[in-house]
């Protein structure tokens, strides 16, 4: 049988999307595929980092368009660069004929990047927004330009298990889309929860920092400004406690190497192991909505402190969802700024990651049936 070649595409708002798809493009390799992981920026650099020395793994550049972000009034800077982003999804769809053609492509993985299909090859989309969070007059387009789009792939994989009204992690974003079956084609499939994150008792990490416990921890994400504003906050709330103890902040932010400043401690780039151990340990942990980081904070059964990124709406409904479903406390960007952190609180769901995922992935590709990549 010959061997899959297999295309992942990732898109670039953050690492989030690279760090959750990670574990299927891990899984790939090792069973046997050739692998190709394309995103930009931020993510690649990123996927580099975690990935790169693997002879099964080659990387590519993919087209997209990078999406800006304001301090203040996010949303709307937002909404002025729909018209490139919808011309970027041409620009990725010309892409991956020609990438495809050239490589041989077998199949195709893209994670929130629509233009990333090819007719003729077997592609699915990941994604847990069926529903994007828009106001209410634009939801009717937005429903439409999401089935538009996702009913190109032959499925469609959310990292989610199923809840009472869409997903049991994501909420309503995950609720079925409805349409006539001559206007969606694609296959929904909830492939459970993906997470880069080892459990700490399995992680063979002997780093000194990975192994001492911290009181408070702050975990950054995002894109830019709000990343930076988010660190500041951090570093300022927990200088100004009286109780702090040992902070650590993880910064989200490839090659930043280490900081330090009295009892807090910036770590710009740990490995997974030590994020996972981090995490584990930390009496109080304070972090962004963000999808990715949730499915984190669900493998380990970890409460935390929400703080949405300003402006996006999608963490905003995520923080909401999980202060109604599982009681978390939550507090915005200003009360962070000004040190109005609120007590963890909550009972976290405790979730098992990637299993159900690399089985789907393994089924649809046919690489059970190949020897283990050596």
């Amino acid at each position: 049988m010959n061997r899959p070649r297999i295309l992942f595409a990732i898109l670039d708002w953050g690492i989030g999307h690279a760090t959750r798809t990670t574990p299927l493009i891990e899984a790939a390799a090792a069973s046997g595929a050739d692998v190709f992981v394309a995103s930009r920026g931020t993510a690649a650099a990123w996927l580099r980092s975690a990935l790169g020395g693997r002879p099964s793994i080659t990387f590519l550049e993919k087209p997209g368009t990078p999406i800006t972000y304001a301090r203040r009034g996010t949303l709307l800077r937002i909404a002025t660069q729909m018209p490139r982003f919808l011309t970027s999804i041409s620009e990725e769809a010309a892409w991956a004929a020609s990438t495809s053609r050239a490589l041989g492509i077998t199949h195709i993985v893209s994670d929130n990047c629509y233009g990333v299909r090819v007719p003729g090859i077997p592609s699915v989309l990941i994604t847990h927004q069926l529903h994007l969070p828009v106001p209410g007059p634009l939801k009717p387009a937005a429903r439409a330009f999401v089935q538009r789009h996702a009913r190109r792939f032959d499925e469609v994989w959310i990292p989610d298990l199923p809840g009472p009204h869409g997903g049991l992690l994501s909420g309503s974003l995950a609720a079925p889309l409805t349409s006539s079956p001559s206007t969606s084609s694609s296959t929904s499939i909830f492939i459970g929860p993906l997470s880069r994150l080892p459990h700490p008792s399995t992680s063979s990490s002997t780093s000194t920092s990975a192994s001492t416990s911290t009181s408070t921890l702050g975990l950054v994400s995002g894109p830019e400004p709000h990343r930076t504003g988010m660190e500041e906050a951090l570093r300022s709330w927990m200088l100004n406690r009286t109780d702090q103890g040992t902070c650590l902040i993880i910064a989200g932010k490839p090659e930043g190497g280490v900081r330090h400043d009295g009892p807090v401690t910036t770590w710009y780039d740990p490995t997974s192991e030590e994020l996972a151990h981090a995490l584990a340990t930390a009496s109080t942990v304070v972090c962004r909505s963000g999808y990715s980081t949730l499915l984190d904070l669900a493998v380990l059964g970890r409460t935390a402190v929400l703080v949405p990124t300003p402006g996006q709406p999608e963490q905003e409904d995520l923080a909401r969802h999980w202060a109604r479903a599982f009681g978390f406390a939550t507090c915005s960007q200003t009360d962070l700024e000004a040190g109005r952190v609120p007590q963890p609180a909550g009972n976290p769901p405790h979730v098992r990651p990637n299993e159900f995922a690399i089985a789907r992935l393994r089924a649809w590709t046919g690489i059970p049936t190949l020897e283990p990549a050596h």
